[in-house]
């Protein structure tokens, strides 16, 4: 990860807490409100989470068909919190993962480390609102999104906000931004 290159210990708490500080707004409080029961709740326990190989079609992040291979895992997730009906407002992700990622059409693959961590946060519909990602880990953007399309090898502290159509947006990029379509694809 990028943060563990930053000399100073000191210097890489600074970064991630401004960076998380300036993604991650600040929850409306009503004046006198009680907090003691949001300060009670535990993260539920940790489980298995799988990562399922996928294919996206030529156009979604790259040109080509990009296949996504599992090389081997072991990824976790847990809620970290919930709306008062119960449906999932954060999960955390953490747990190593390798993948082979596949230009289809040639066979190229490249193989990467995406075993990061990360927090997904949810809209009550279910529905994405933000990732925050501590890399590497994956991601991909569109054609419309606001950040250029690609399949993405995100390693450093990274925040991907959704608007409620659903469109990406990078709002905290610190770190390295690999675009796998670019490196499957070959120099120019």
């Amino acid at each position: 990860m990028l943060l563990s290159k930053v000399a100073s210990p000191g210097l890489r708490v600074v970064l991630v807490l401004a960076a998380v500080a300036a993604a991650v707004p600040a929850p409306a409080v009503a004046a006198g409100a009680d907090l003691s029961a949001q300060r009670s709740r535990q993260p539920e326990p940790w489980r298995p989470w799988t990562q399922e190989e996928w294919t996206a079609p030529a156009g979604r992040y790259c040109a080509f068909p990009l296949r996504v291979q599992v090389v081997s895992q072991d990824v976790r997730v847990r809620v970290v919190d919930r709306y008062p009906d119960g449906a999932v407002r954060r999960e955390e992700f953490a747990g190593p993962l390798v993948v082979d990622f596949v230009d289809v059409t040639t066979g190229r693959m490249t193989r990467r480390d995406a075993g990061g961590s990360g927090a997904a946060d949810y809209r009550q519909d279910g529905g994405w609102l933000r990732y925050t990602i501590v890399g590497p880990a994956g991601f991909g953007f569109r054609a419309g999104d606001h950040y250029p399309q690609g399949y993405y090898l995100l390693d450093g502290l990274h925040v991907i906000t959704f608007d409620a159509a659903g469109t990406r947006r990078m709002a905290v990029a610190v770190g390295k931004q690999d675009n796998v379509c670019q490196t499957l694809a070959g120099p120019a």
